[in-house]
């Protein structure tokens, strides 16, 4: 009876070992991506400063006035009357198309 407990003991011991180690594995494996995820993180994060810093770069008022002088353009700075709100654009009149489609499709549905 005891020789039957060793053996069992010994099988089990066995398992666990090679449940430890598939663990082991999986743990190491995960925080190797976890550390790819925060080095991709990093390189995405210079990237965007980099383009922010050409698009400050790029949008000065000097040297787009140079680029204006030099194509020959007669660009002017922008009054106030320009600018508007979102309110003050026109809402597109509807397709007569579209609205064909929206009745076919609600065919055979009524406003209860």
């Amino acid at each position: 009876m005891i020789r039957y407990l060793y053996v069992f003991l010994l099988f089990s011991s066995i398992i666990f070992a090679l449940l430890l180690y598939i663990v082991s594995y999986d743990s190491k494996n995960i925080s190797n991506q976890i550390s790819d995820i925060n080095r991709n993180i990093i390189k995405e994060k210079n990237e965007i400063l980099t383009l922010q810093a050409e698009l400050s770069l790029l949008s000065q008022p000097d040297r787009i006035q140079d680029l204006s002088n030099h194509l020959g353009l007669n660009l002017q700075p922008v009054r106030v009357s320009q600018i508007k709100d979102i309110e003050d654009i026109p809402i597109k009149p509807a397709n007569k198309i579209m609205d064909e489609l929206v009745e076919r499709s609600l065919v055979g549905f009524s406003e209860n």
